[in-house]
């Protein structure tokens, strides 16, 4: 039985709590049954301050470096060390933007099989995701989703036995769990309103001024200037779920072979294919090249 636990630890939004504990137990069995993957035994869900969100999803970026860092020869711990810096540096320049104002919600490791899922309340009203019900059962179905994914996965402890670097998140491994999300919430909106929502369709009007300016910050357009992880994730994972279903794909959550290449993540239908070609009871095919 899973227990699953909202805390506000601002003190300051109790009907926020509630809203969102409502909202979790409406859609934890849905996307159980829609993504076949066991829920783990706790769910935390927090209401945080934009300091708190800074604080811990430095403290996230710092334990993936750091389990990446046990796997390396003692040799490479100055290189290691240089990249963690950097890229905790850059993380402080935009993190007041994007956990005061931009992200909706973010999921991070937590202790033994659980993970932590963290909300800011403003950013949740700067987004406008407070303002219709679809939105913030869309965003918690999303996240969510991460916790049994991290469930399966260890934490990516199972991929990173064979590939160190697995532990923090390559591309073809962020497009795979993000866009594996993806359709878990556009699935569970669908069955909850009758017809899938995205947050990504909300209308300008409906972000704040705050929002606004934040989004328009040349550091953030700059994060953005590449391809939609989420919709480029979303391309990936469809057609292989249309291809073998949604139980048939979770192997890949426990085996590194399965997941996408780098030439799978531009060709989707390559991916589909091979995973189309292997029987639950089958051996894994070569790994494609690319």
């Amino acid at each position: 039985m899973t227990n699953l636990l909202v805390l506000d630890e601002t003190k300051r939004h109790p009907e926020l709590r509630a809203r969102v504990e409502r909202v979790l137990e409406q859609v934890a069995p849905l996307v159980r049954e829609t993504t076949r993957l066991e829920l783990p035994s706790v769910v935390n869900f927090r209401l945080i301050t934009p300091e708190q969100w800074q604080a811990d999803s430095a403290a996230d970026l710092s334990g993936h470096v750091q389990r990446f860092r046990t796997r390396k020869p003692r040799w490479q711990a100055p290189v290691i060390n240089l990249i963690e810096r950097v890229s905790l540096a850059r993380f402080h320049q935009v993190a007041p933007l994007l956990g005061g104002v931009l992200v909706m919600g973010a999921t991070a490791a937590g202790p033994s099989d659980q993970s932590t899922t963290m909300l800011v309340p403003d950013a949740l009203r700067h987004s406008g995701v407070l303002s219709r019900p679809e939105y913030l059962a869309q965003l918690i179905a999303h996240e969510l989703t991460h916790h049994l994914q991290s469930l399966a996965t260890r934490h990516r402890e199972v991929w990173a036995n064979e590939k160190a670097s697995a532990i923090v998140r390559s591309g073809s491994i962020a497009c795979l769990e993000e866009g594996h999300a993806y359709w878990v919430d556009q699935e569970v909106t669908r069955l909850l309103f009758g017809e899938a929502h995205d947050i990504g369709d909300l209308s300008k009007s409906t972000l704040s001024d705050v929002y606004r300016k934040a989004d328009a910050d040349p550091r953030i357009v700059k994060m953005r200037s590449g391809p939609d992880l989420y919709k480029k994730g979303l391309a990936l994972v469809r057609p292989a779920i249309k291809a073998v279903g949604a139980a048939n794909l979770n192997r890949v959550w426990t085996d590194l072979s399965l997941v996408p290449t780098r030439r799978e993540v531009k060709q989707p239908k390559r991916w589909a294919a091979r995973l189309d070609r292997l029987s639950p009871v089958e051996s894994l095919a070569p790994r494609p090249a690319g």
